[in-house]
Parts: C-alpha cells; structure tokens; sequence
C-alpha cells in the first residue's frame, strides 16, 4: 500500500521497521520474497518504488507489525518528521554488495544512523550487505571480508559519536539468509520474546529436544527458538519441513469442508508431520495456532513417548494462549 503523508505511517502503535537504501539495492524484493510468497526469479520484473509503501503483517498477537519501504530516491536527513522515528523499533539499511565502492551507501547508512538515534535511542539498526549471490561471492571467507570491509568502513564513519546496536548480516533472495536474518529482526518487535524463549527452553528441556523453533508458517520467519545457538542448517532443514508440509497438503490434504489443509493452515491448529533423517533425528511439526507452527528436532530414542511430547505440547500451546491475551490487553508478560 503507498502512502502520501507521514500521518498514514504512524497512525497507529503497530511495531514498526523502516527499510531503506540506495535506488535498486532490492528492498522491495526482499519483503516480496519474505511476506507475499514471490519467487525470487519473478523480483527480477519489479517496478521501481516510486513513494513509500507501507507492508503490514497481521497473523496473530504475537505476529503483527508494518514494514515502511523507503524508495532510493527517498532522503532522510535532518528534515525527516520526527513522529517516524519515534513509532520505529528497526531501521534496516540494505547496502546492494555488487555494487562496489560503498563510499555512498556507507555514508547514506551514517547519515540515517545519527539522524534516527538522535530521534529515538531506542532504535535498533541492521545493516544487510545484500545480494551475494553472484558467482564473485562463491567463496564464504568471501562474504566474510566484505562485511568486515563495510563494518570498518561504516564504524570509521561514525566515530563513535553514535552508541547504538548495528548489526550487520550477508543475505540473499535465492537461499534461506534472507529469512533468518529477518527472524532476527522480527523478534525485536516482540516484547514477549523472554518469556517465549523461557517457555521453549523448558519445552525443550522436559521433552529431551534438540532444538524448537517457533515459525509463522507463512513467511517461514520463526519469532522464536529456545536460547541455545540458531544453526542455520538446522533452520533451512525446519523451514524446508513446513514447504513440504504445505506442498503435500496442497496436493492431498483435503478438510472436513472440503478445502486443501494448506488453505486452512491460518485457521485451525490440527495440523502435524514428522519427518525421519538419516542421521538419526527426525524433525516434528504441530501446528500451535493460526498461522504458527511449532518444529522441533529430536534424537529418534526420544520419540518413544510421543503422549508425553504431545502432552508437553499442548501446555505450552496454552501459555501461548495465555500470552496472546496478555499481548491483547497490553499486560505484563507472563514470568
């Protein structure tokens, strides 16, 4: 949706992240791939963005917030209204990696960086260095550098004249980084991430899983994991599960009314799916409510008393429950 003015973007307290950018550094393609479902191929045909469009997520309690996409053309300097920073938790700085030098896009980042925080210290900023896919970044020491080339280059800039929290990311459209780093992102947005976290860590601990994850199933973004390190293999193998689920589902899976459970999948909370590796792990789906999905990774030995682990479960669907009242009625979170 474009908007004309700055009282359209801030009408409302929805947790807000601005995404900006040098012209055709692939902003737009980002949250088409992210949260509409476009193949990356298809991105390729994107119009320019002539004014800020406005992209809200609504799933749930938990899942809602708006993404402003700033054109290229678009300057936020000094003269930017204050009320935009004031109702945004992330800014997001997509640095194009193929386009080098970054002179200007490091010193447009600086530039928006001092502006923001000055407005509103609370503003957390990531920077994506974008686009490596090409052939020149095959290499991963490759990637590396780069990054390490920007961070430098943006920190020298700033001179520690600004103390915010800047995080910086190597992503693509064409593999899952785009995705993971935008679960990162997200979480900030949520302010019962903890307890979210504490109640996986438990699920986790009591049902002798190697990992859980909490994903909108249809964006593939999980909004949170249990506090042990996020390894990105074992994230693409949770996300590639939910494909897979939604894909059979499309082709076999039909509802009581008729309907494929893939198009159902926003409505109800029925749907599982176990998968068996052969390294001896399998991954578990259950769906524990509209649009969210829980998926966890456990040893095989472990999966004796599935009744025990769907008991687990169903508990911890009920704290979320009780967490999606708690976020309805502006309360404090559960502890």
């Amino acid at each position: 949706m474009a908007v004309n003015n700055m009282e359209e973007m801030v009408a409302d307290s929805t947790p807000t992240v601005l995404l900006c950018g040098p012209h055709r550094g692939g902003k737009t393609s980002i949250l088409k791939v992210v949260f509409q479902k476009m193949s990356p191929h298809e991105t390729l045909f994107l119009e320019t963005t002539p004014k800020v469009e406005v992209t809200s997520i609504a799933r749930n309690d938990l899942v809602k917030f708006k993404f402003l996409d700033f054109p290229g053309s678009a300057l936020i300097d000094d003269q930017t209204d204050p009320m935009l920073f004031n109702k945004t938790g992330v800014v997001v700085f997509v640095i194009d990696a193929q386009e080098d030098p970054y002179s200007d896009a490091v010193c447009a980042a600086k530039k928006v960086i001092e502006v923001a925080h000055r407005i509103n210290p609370k503003i957390s900023f990531d920077i994506l260095i974008h686009k490596v896919d090409g052939d020149q970044f095959f290499s991963d020491d490759h990637k590396t550098e780069i990054q390490r080339d920007i961070h430098s280059k943006l920190m020298d800039e700033l001179q520690d004249k600004v103390d915010a929290q800047i995080n910086f990311h190597c992503t693509s459209i064409y593999d899952h980084t785009i995705f993971e780093t935008f679960s990162k992102i997200v979480q900030k947005l949520i302010p019962q991430l903890p307890v979210l976290e504490q109640c996986l860590d438990l699920l986790v601990t009591n049902s002798r899983m190697e990992k859980a994850y909490l994903f909108d199933v249809l964006s593939k973004v999980y909004i949170a994991s249990d506090p042990q390190p996020v390894d990105l293999q074992s994230y693409e193998l949770c996300s590639d599960m939910i494909d897979v689920v939604v894909d059979v589902s499309c082709i076999y899976g039909l509802a009581e009314d008729g309907n494929s459970i893939a198009s159902s999948i926003e409505k109800d909370a029925t749907s599982s799916c176990v998968i068996h590796l052969n390294n001896g792990t399998l991954l578990y789906l259950r769906e524990v409510d509209r649009c969210l999905a829980l998926v966890c990774i456990l040893r095989e030995e472990n999966f004796d008393r599935q009744h025990l682990l769907d008991y687990n479960i169903k508990v911890f669907k009920e704290t979320l429950m009780e967490l999606f009242k708690s976020a309805r009625t502006g309360g404090v979170a559960l502890t």
